[in-house]
């Protein structure tokens, strides 16, 4: 009986990361559609002059005022700005939209696998494959921890871009610093700890995934 269970356990485990990946697509094209509908009012709002006081200007304008706010406080807003020779913050959102998503949609990849490896290292465990099971379960828990640091670097590196996330950024630079100044070697390579750490975790998980899956 407890065999069937954790066959069954592990069966739903790897059903539920398939419709989950199917509601991320959902989720993602949804959250770009609304996006633009909301950019072009603001545009449309400024194209008809619309008084600056006024209710309709105000309603097109105020679901995107802190996205734009925060576009315009980027380090590279007015470089662009210069360079391109118009105003680029609704360029830079989506560009801070495809950006995001394909962080997130990366995320939860990362969960969905995790997941899906905990999946079949249950139905292994309850097929009496024990080796197999092992495999993927250790593979799956070392995916775990390099998945996470990964996470926050990528938190880190969109609030260097655009100066969103600020609270996570510092809260995972913390965690990120030690490991940081081990990758520190000094001479040419000053200054590239997170570009090296980056390109040891992605090694790290190339191998893991090689080895136990």
């Amino acid at each position: 009986m407890k065999i069937i269970l954790v066959t069954n356990f592990g069966r739903m485990l790897i059903e539920m990361v398939d419709t989950m990946r199917n509601y991320l697509q959902w989720v993602i094209g949804l959250t770009i559609a609304l996006i633009v509908v909301l950019m072009l009012l603001r545009i449309l709002a400024d194209a008809l002059r619309l008084n600056p006081f006024g209710r309709l200007y105000q309603y097109a304008h105020q679901p995107t005022n802190e996205i734009i706010f925060r576009m315009r406080s980027s380090q590279f807003y007015h470089p662009l700005k210069k360079s391109l020779g118009f105003e680029p913050s609704m360029l830079m959102v989506l560009v801070a939209l495809a950006i995001l998503w394909y962080v997130v949609a990366g995320v939860f990849n990362n969960l969905f696998f995790v997941l899906q490896g905990i999946g079949i290292s249950l139905i292994n465990f309850s097929n009496g494959s024990i080796f197999t099971a092992a495999r993927y379960l250790i593979g799956s828990l070392l995916l775990t921890i390099f998945f996470f640091l990964m996470a926050l670097m990528t938190i880190i590196f969109v609030n260097w871009i655009f100066g969103m996330f600020r609270r996570a950024a510092s809260w995972a630079m913390e965690r990120l610093t030690p490991l940081l100044r081990v990758f520190e070697f000094g001479g040419m390579f000053a200054g590239w700890s997170f570009v090296i750490l980056w390109m040891a975790l992605y090694f790290a998980t190339a191998a893991v995934m090689a080895i136990f899956f």
